[in-house]
């Protein structure tokens, strides 16, 4: 069956990517159903259950589905998925150096993304996101909540690598090559993919941040053409955002706190300006150091 679809259009590939997100999704769905039997109440679950869920959800919704359609629609799965050797660690380290450039300009477009409202006709859907925005965060909430090291280790493990790994998987890694055959501007497949990153979480308030996160990995993954690179700072995206959640201090931070406090607007749009200029130059050298002549492949 490896590569049984290769040669095969765009829409049968996308077709085989869908069934099997729909088979995962109905299957992670029956197993998250059996776990809130645990507690009596909805809503109340213990820790460990969700974290049981969240681990399973990601494997089995986004991991599994990228895979084998991987293994489905090319006869070389690994280059379908932009998988290539680790990279070195002067990349990692200008990779580090944006993921924590670009955090002050995304946590200002979140700022202004919590401003915007839905039409008062769109009124119940504007309520209907927000509860479940609210959901998402009370989960979050929850399993940040106890102290500790391995606590720590755990939601790093969870929600930060295994939801990083998986994400890119899906998005960066099988999305990217299914609609690069369609789509022939890459920035194009950059953005559109972006957004649909970002809405797939149905979080409205967030969705113009997350929409920019998007974009700035797809950008990781156009130019180094390694996959790796994208799950690695996606992690590290993850990774600061649960430390800051694990401690009481740094939530208080604006640089670190979950929304930003309005009298901090003026000196924190400075600071985002300031470092959104250094982040255009660190990612101008981590394209120069992936293409020495400044020049791309745009069909691959």
């Amino acid at each position: 069956m490896k590569g049984f679809f290769a040669g095969h259009s765009v829409f049968v590939q996308s077709g085989i990517l869908m069934t099997c997100l729909l088979a995962g999704m109905i299957l992670c769905s029956f197993f998250s159903l059996f776990f809130s039997g645990f507690s009596p109440h909805p809503g109340d679950e213990p820790v460990w259950a969700l974290q049981l869920v969240q681990a399973v959800s990601s494997v089995g919704m986004m991991l599994i589905p990228s895979l084998l359609t991987a293994w489905l629609c090319s006869e070389h799965p690994g280059d379908f998925l932009h998988l290539r050797g680790m990279p070195d660690a002067r990349l990692l380290g200008w990779v580090t150096l944006t993921v924590v450039l670009i955090s002050p300009t995304v946590s200002l477009t979140g700022y202004l993304n919590m401003q915007l409202h839905l039409p008062e006709a769109l009124a119940p859907l504007e309520a209907r996101m927000r509860e479940m925005e609210d959901l998402a965060a009370e989960v979050v909430g929850k399993m940040t909540a106890e102290k500790g090291l391995f606590p720590l280790l755990t939601n790093l493990f969870i929600i930060a690598f295994l939801a990083a790994l998986t994400e890119e998987f899906l998005f960066r890694g099988t999305l990217f090559s299914i609609f690069r055959r369609a789509i022939r501007n890459p920035h194009a497949v950059i953005w559109l993919i972006a957004v649909i990153f970002s809405a797939i979480h149905c979080q409205f308030y967030g969705f113009f941040p997350r929409m920019l996160l998007g974009a700035y990995l797809g950008y990781l993954l156009y130019w180094t053409k390694n996959l790796w690179i994208a799950v690695f700072a996606h992690f590290l995206n993850n990774a600061f955002v649960i430390v800051a959640l694990s401690n009481d201090t740094l939530q208080e931070n604006p640089f670190f706190a979950e929304e930003l406090a309005p009298d901090d607007l003026g000196w924190f749009s400075l600071v985002a300006g300031g470092t959104l200029i250094l982040f255009a130059g660190c990612m101008w050298r981590i394209f120069s150091s992936a293409a020495p002549d400044g020049k791309r492949n745009d069909r691959t």
